[in-house]
């Protein structure tokens, strides 16, 4: 994911949550403002905290899902990235050790020839 996807998410999330906390401090302003009894109002306080409760748990899990998604993806892409790492390491140093032979056969090819001759 790229850091605009990232920042676009993140904004959603805090658009989201600015609008629940918007309408919770409004409900309870509307309650408390409302002409009604106390046990009235106790009660309606205690329907909506528990309406608004289930909606930010809903959106919650929602979002953590989301997050676990994402947290895979990362995690198969990377592991993917690193098998591939690997695979050059590992190509490369064959190749550095063919070199090496090919190196050390070449200096004791001459140092054969130097004393003989």
């Amino acid at each position: 994911m790229d850091k605009h996807e990232e920042e676009s998410t993140r904004n959603i999330g805090l658009l989201v949550a600015g609008f629940a906390l918007g309408a919770l401090v409004g409900t309870v302003m509307g309650l408390l403002f409302a002409p009604k009894s106390g046990r009235e109002l106790r009660e309606e306080i205690k329907e909506k905290s528990a309406e608004y409760y289930g909606a930010a748990k809903e959106k919650g899990a929602e979002y953590y899902d989301k997050a676990r998604e994402k947290m895979s993806a990362a995690y198969d892409s990377g592991k993917e990235a690193a098998e591939k790492a690997r695979g050059k390491i590992s190509d490369a140093a064959s190749k550095v050790k063919k070199a090496v032979d090919a190196g050390v056969k070449s200096a004791r090819k001459k140092m054969d020839t130097d004393k003989s001759g």
